[in-house]
């Protein structure tokens, strides 16, 4: 059974230029997360709406919960407001999911980050960065941390059937 990172973040109400540079932060994220020996679930890989037609709402949104329920963590960009990221991070919270939140530093500042979502019980690590090469570098650090504190606990590996 691999041990799954959830990806959040905005997918939609943007310009295609600025998805696609989203996108490809999701991704850098993902790649980090191959690092250290977990599977990266972006929801955009698995129910894209362009390279996935026939899948219909339903079958993204549980694709989705699924995704985040059997997650070992959930990463949360919060630097674009989603409905669906909400949606995630509190369905991670009632799944008692550890969430490590990302937004940028100057966003922060001018108060554009929600405090409900930086709020979240389930937030267990507020990364704030300067520009998605940092915030990489800074995610990176996190999961050495993460990746330390999962060994000392010492759990048994989840149930299979």
């Amino acid at each position: 059974m691999s041990k799954i990172i959830y990806i959040s973040g905005a997918l939609t109400d943007m310009s295609e230029e600025e998805r696609q540079t989203l996108r490809e932060f999701y991704e850098a994220l993902g790649k980090i997360c191959r690092e250290f020996g977990f599977e990266p679930y972006i929801p955009h890989i698995f129910g894209d709406p362009k390279n996935f037609p026939d899948l219909t709402t339903k079958q993204v949104d549980r694709l989705d919960r699924l995704a985040v329920t059997q997650s070992y963590l959930v990463a949360v960009y919060l630097g674009v407001s989603s409905t669906g990221v909400g949606i995630e991070l509190e369905l991670s919270h009632h799944a008692n999911k550890p969430v490590v939140l990302l937004y940028e530093k100057e966003k922060l500042n001018q108060d554009r980050i929600t405090r409900l979502a930086r709020g979240s019980p389930a937030a267990i690590e507020h990364i704030v960065f300067d520009d998605f090469q940092n915030a990489e570098e800074k995610f990176r650090d996190f999961l050495k941390k993460f990746c330390n504190q999962i060994k000392s606990e010492k759990l048994p590996p989840p149930l299979t059937i």
